[in-house]
């Protein structure tokens, strides 16, 4: 599966747990990877609905920083990630449902 970001073909591709593409820089696997150099996201096949929802909000915000150029240390943004993946949806539902209240009507 493909997605655009920032104008930038990304790929989505489901691996086996344990796989190579879902280890880590320092040796570990983990649920997902984002790798620039093939400009794909790597999310582990058979988790829960829930896991793969957050795992991949998780490694889409990695995707966003690359194509963006958000440079922050590692740990930070691994920080940032978490928070998006558990909160995100709720921040940008709740902005949406607040928006029309807000915003000037033009007649």
């Amino acid at each position: 599966m493909n997605f655009i970001v920032n104008n930038h073909i990304w790929h989505l591709q489901f691996v086996k747990g344990g796989s190579e593409n879902l280890r880590r820089s320092d040796g570990s696997y983990t649920f997902g990877v984002t790798d620039n150099s093939v400009k794909t996201v790597f999310l582990m096949q058979n988790m829960s609905d829930y896991m793969t929802d957050k795992v991949l909000v998780h490694e889409l915000a990695h995707v966003h920083a690359l194509e963006y150029d958000y440079s922050i240390p590692l740990w930070v943004e691994e920080i940032v990630c978490d928070f998006l993946s558990l909160y995100g949806r709720s921040v940008i539902y709740l902005a949406d449902s607040l928006m029309p209240k807000i915003l000037r009507k033009i007649a």
